[in-house]
């Protein structure tokens, strides 16, 4: 069988995303491979549903992620309109439940600056101000990122992936990977015995097709990984990210009882108390459909699709626990903080009345029964490097023959579309894509690739002068 000129692991927000500028960019054999019947089954599913302004990330260190997200703003929000897809501007409070946490409003409204949103788009609130808009609300101030938005992720990636498809990238779906190797001038790629095969969808037609898997490799020129909770893994098996190892926090929520949906007509998140590790402190989510949640807690769970119970094969579990390098994890979690918070979670997994408590520091109206059911249930694969730390930031990797992004955590749906075309430009330049050919440039669907690719690269001044003028 003749190679894919490019292969990329993963049918999520961002692998689609990949697939989606490479089709449109280049002539040859492009391939997404996802292990699930469907795109946006996992991350890129279950999250909060936020296009997410970047107010809250640091224009330095954080730097790619904020103009990533930042110019996604305009992308998506001009493909929900193209597209007639959900947009619903709800904006966001992110308030300070203690008095420490007040000096971090102005910083991030700073940083929201410094990243390029305007200044109508951010406001400094008191106290006061904020029971003005949301009388339930209690904090010591708050932020207010006024065009934060609610989306539906899946239908954007499902978007994507149809245009993807005429631009002539094909996707194979329920294609787990199961091992790779080192194959002369490609890789070979074999896939795990599913049973029932293989699911292509042809694009023209959108007629299902059967194809039986026999033990023959799929080979690839290229190989691109974006396979979130299984990106380190599949790393790993080239040989590279050693460095590295992963554990996997489940994040639960709860739905609220639409008789009380009025207790917040807005997004509320709260400054965290922790930054440098993976808990994230409640939040109040209203969803595009017109839901509320609340959540979530940070549970550790031995796997990334853990998300109800918490074992599903202890085999599996034991193995994952004591992967190499065993002392990136054990150098985290013996960490104090680390295991205070850690008990804490667990706590609020298994009682409705402890997450309602945690969520009644700012909206002490809540109660424990306006809980209805269990809501979106999301598992985030956090990268620990050799020091035991927490990496923030996603990571790059080059491979033989590839190139691995792993530790795609928040805010990574809203940034997807950008971050993945200034990456395929990156790739370009360094020499990878050679071996395709380039197709006639022209804008598509997310915007102009070229415009895209240079926002982010952009080193403009005005940080430095919207910090001055703060």
């Amino acid at each position: 069988m003749e190679p894919w000129d490019v292969t990329v692991i993963g049918g999520g927000i961002l692998g689609t995303s990949f697939a989606y500028w490479l089709a449109h960019r280049y002539e040859g054999r492009i391939a997404v491979l996802e292990k699930e019947s469907q795109v946006a089954q996992h991350t890129s599913r279950r999250n909060t549903g936020v296009v997410h302004r970047p107010f809250y990330l640091d224009p330095i260190e954080r730097r790619v992620f904020a103009r990533s997200s930042q110019v996604a703003y305009g992308m998506w929000k001009e493909y929900a309109a193209r597209r007639g897809l959900p947009w619903v501007p709800v904006s966001t409070f992110e308030v300070a439940t203690r008095e420490d946490a007040v000096p971090r409003l102005d910083k991030y409204l700073q940083w929201g600056l410094a990243n390029g949103m305007g200044e109508d788009e951010l406001e400094v609130l008191t106290p006061a101000e904020v029971r003005r808009h949301e009388p339930n609300i209690r904090c010591h101030g708050a932020i207010w990122s006024k065009t934060d938005t609610g989306v539906d992720y899946p239908a954007f990636t499902e978007a994507m992936r149809d245009e993807a498809e005429q631009a002539g990238a094909r996707f194979l779906l329920r294609a787990e990977v199961d091992s790779i190797e080192v194959a002369g001038d490609a890789l070979e790629i074999r896939l795990a015995e599913l049973g029932g095969g293989a699911t292509y969808l042809d694009p023209r037609s959108r007629i299902r097709v059967r194809a039986s898997r026999n033990s023959a490799p799929i080979r690839t020129r290229f190989l691109i990984n974006c396979a979130g909770g299984n990106s380190i893994d599949i790393a790993h098996m080239l040989g590279v990210g050693r460095e590295y190892t992963d554990l996997h926090f489940r994040g639960e929520y709860w739905e609220i009882d639409p008789a009380w949906h009025s207790l917040s007509s807005r997004n509320v998140y709260t400054v965290p108390k922790h930054p440098e590790l993976p808990f994230l402190d409640p939040h109040w989510i209203v969803r595009a459909d017109g839901r509320r949640e609340i959540g979530p807690n940070a549970v550790p769970v031995p796997g990334p699709f853990t998300y109800r119970g918490w074992i599903d094969d202890p085999k599996e579990a034991v193995a994952k626990l004591f992967e190499r390098p065993f002392r990136n994890k054990l150098r985290a979690v013996v960490n104090p903080d680390f295991v205070t918070l850690a008990s804490e979670e667990w706590a609020s997994s298994v009682s409705k009345r402890v997450m309602a408590d945690r969520v009644k520091e700012f909206l002490p109206a809540l109660r424990e029964q306006y809980l209805t059911r269990p809501g979106t249930a999301g598992v985030r694969a956090q990268v620990i490097d050799r020091r035991g730390t927490f990496v923030k930031e996603a990571i790059e990797i080059v491979g033989p023959r590839s190139y691995h992004i792993t530790n795609y955590n928040s805010p990574g749906a809203t940034g997807a579309p950008a971050y993945a075309a200034w990456t395929v430009n990156r790739l370009a330049r360094s020499g990878a894509l050679d071996h395709l050919k380039a197709k006639p440039a022209k804008a598509t669907g997310l915007g102009d690739f070229d415009a895209i690719c240079a926002a982010i690269d952009a080193t403009t001044p005005e940080p430095s002068r919207a910090m001055a003028a703060a």
